[in-house]
Formats: C-alpha cells, sequence, structure tokens
C-alpha cells in the first residue's frame, strides 16, 4: 500500500503563494524630474509615471498568479525594486518641486523606500513554511506579529501618500484620484497572513506525526486551534469588507478543515502510538525470550499493529489528499479575487482633471 507522505503538504503550490503585499504601490516616479512652471505639469509626469509602475507591478502580479518559474518571478521583482531605486535617485538629484513645495515628492520616496526595503529584505515573504515550521513556537508567533505588524505599517504609509496626494489637490485646486476606499491588496494580505499561519503549524505537525511523540503532536494541534480560533474572528470581522466574500469564505473552509484535522487525524494517531509502543515491548521480549511467547501469539501482535498502523495512514492519506484539493481551491480562489476586484486605469486622463 502506497501512503501519503505528511511532509510534502503540496510543495508545489506552496510557492505559488502571493507576496501581494507588494502589489498595490499607487505612486510612483517622475520620468522628467525638473523645477516646473506649475503644479499641473508636475501632476501630469506624476500621473503618467504612476501608471507605468502600477504597469510593471501587475506584471509581477500575473507572473505569480500563473505560477511562472521562480527565476522569473524573481527576475521581474529586481527590475521592479531597481526601478524604484533609480526613481529615487532621479528625484532626489533633479526634483524642486513645485515653487520649492517638496511635500508630495517626499511622502512618494518615503513609500518607494518602504517598498524596496521590504521586497529586498523579504520580510514579508509568505512562502517559506518548511524553514518557520522548524523553529521553536516562540519563534514562529514572533514572526506571526512581525508580519501582521509590517502590514500595517506599510498600508499606513500608503493611505499617508494618499493623503499627501489630497492635499496636494486642494492646495493647487487639482482633483486627483486618490485612494478613497477599502484596500483591496490589504485586505487581499490579511487573508493571505491567516492562509500562511495556518499553514505554517500545519507542516510542522505533519512533520511531528513520524516521531511517535503524542505530547508534541497534541501541543502543535493546540497551537492550531487557537490561530484557527483567531483566524475565524478575524473572517467575522472582514466578512463585510467586499461585496465579493470568496475569499474569506474560502479561508473559513481552510480554518475548519485545519482545526477538524485533531478529530481527523489525533485519535487514530494516539491509537497507532499505543499499540505500537505496546508492540515494541512483545517484539523485544519475543526476541529476548521467544521461548516464553508463542509464535502464534507473536504473529497476533503483528496483525494488531499492522492494523492500527494501516487505518491511522490509510486515514492520513485520504486527509492529505482532500487538503491538497483544499490548497489548490484556496490558490484559485486568491487568484481569481485579485482578477475581479483590483482595477488598473489604462487611460491617463482619469488620473486628475488637468486638462
Amino acid at each position: 500500500m502506497k501512503h501519503f507522505n505528511a511532509n510534502n503538504v503540496p510543495k508545489r503550490t506552496f510557492f505559488k503563494i502571493k507576496s501581494c503585499f507588494f502589489l498595490f504601490i499607487l505612486c510612483f516616479g517622475i520620468s522628467n524630474a525638473q523645477n516646473y512652471r506649475n503644479a499641473k505639469a508636475y501632476i501630469m509626469d506624476f500621473g503618467k509615471n504612476e501608471l507605468y509602475v502600477k504597469e510593471s507591478l501587475m506584471e509581477y502580479s500575473i507572473s505569480i498568479i500563473d505560477a511562472s518559474p521562480q527565476d522569473r518571478i524573481e527576475n521581474t521583482l529586481e527590475r521592479i525594486y531597481t526601478k524604484l531605486e533609480n526613481i529615487n535617485e532621479t528625484l532626489l538629484r533633479n526634483d524642486r518641486g513645485v515653487s520649492g513645495d517638496l511635500d508630495l515628492r517626499n511622502s512618494f520616496m518615503r513609500l518607494n523606500s518602504k517598498t524596496i526595503t521590504l521586497l529586498k529584505n523579504k520580510s514579508l515573504k509568505l512562502n517559506d513554511y518548511n524553514v518557520q515550521s522548524n523553529l521553536e513556537y516562540s519563534e514562529i508567533f514572533k514572526n506571526f506579529a512581525y508580519k501582521e505588524s509590517e502590514i500595517s505599517k506599510y498600508y499606513a504609509e500608503i493611505l499617508a501618500y494618499e493623503s499627501s496626494k489630497r492635499d496636494f489637490g486642494l492646495k493647487y485646486d487639482i482633483l486627483i484620484r486618490a485612494f478613497d476606499r477599502k484596500n483591496v491588496f490589504e485586505y487581499d494580505a490579511y487573508q493571505n497572513l491567516i492562509f500562511y499561519k495556518l499553514n505554517i503549524l500545519d507542516v510542522k505537525l505533519m512533520e511531528l506525526l513520524k516521531f511517535k511523540d503524542i505530547n508534541k503532536v497534541n501541543e502543535c494541534m493546540n497551537f492550531i486551534i487557537g490561530v484557527g480560533e483567531e483566524s475565524y474572528t478575524k473572517t467575522e470581522q472582514m466578512k463585510n469588507d467586499f461585496t465579493d466574500t470568496s475569499l474569506n469564505d474560502i479561508n473559513k473552509e481552510l480554518i475548519a478543515f485545519i482545526m477538524k484535522q485533531k478529530e481527523d487525524i489525533l485519535t487514530r494517531y494516539e491509537e497507532y502510538v499505543k499499540i505500537d509502543l505496546e508492540f515494541q515491548k512483545t517484539k523485544e521480549a519475543f526476541v529476548e525470550k521467544n521461548d516464553e511467547i508463542s509464535v502464534e501469539l507473536y504473529n497476533i501482535e503483528v496483525k494488531k499493529f499492522n492494523a492500527a498502523k494501516n487505518k491511522f495512514y490509510d486515514n492520513l492519506y485520504t486527509v492529505q489528499v482532500n487538503k491538497k484539493a483544499l490548497l489548490d481551491k484556496w490558490y484559485f480562489t486568491n487568484s481569481d479575487f485579485l482578477k475581479r476586484n483590483v482595477e488598473f486605469d489604462n487611460l491617463y486622463e482619469k488620473y486628475s482633471n488637468v486638462d
């Protein structure tokens, strides 16, 4: 009988996980930085370049959604942050703003710098399951808190830039289309973080099942239950953020599935480990004192052990197959949600009311 390898929960699809935190950067560079004659000329270059970089970010998004080879994704990523670095250098060297007013430029550069930092140090990387699952729980939860904090700070920086755009428009009587509704990428980021947390702990659980230590397995499962309950609360808080609830719904389904493993796996696992311990004692006694234990009795214990083992692994295999199907469904739902809800304007004319 071919058993499912608990450590291979499925690695190929893990690398599809999207670094969606980096996609919603609505503000970028000025191609021909100079001392502008008026605010309208200044904002025209801002708008044109903003759209240019958004297209680059969408290219990165699509490469991940379509599961492009990792080297292609990394190359796209490198082009993006190299472009951002060049923009910041150009702005710092050449941009004199409008009559010395550098508020919009400086706000843009702060967001650009934050984006570059996150892209380079991968502080919001969400596919390092195996590395993270090997850490102690204190480090795992420290990592969870850090990523959640970075999401919050990053989107606060985006909102600060949007506020700077509005202020610039009010100051110079230009209507600029600043972001004024729920940020789809921020929403997606928090949904991805729920997925990330559950899968880190699930990978750890699957690894622990190999070592037949019931206490450690139960400890991990208790952490999963805690994170699952916390995650379910967060999905309840986010359920009205978008009319499209597909991503929230699939996360609820995933939470329920991962938590239900306590019932679906651990009961049979504890039975298997208990019988295994008894069998090892019987086997040891048979080897050392085979004259005191009949072959018939030993064979009965072997059959009992094999039955418990097969029952556990058959059940684990079924759970893992169903889990893979659910993960594939989650990846599809996440990609489809972004495609349906992300709007990138193709026409520069919509950026402002500049003639």
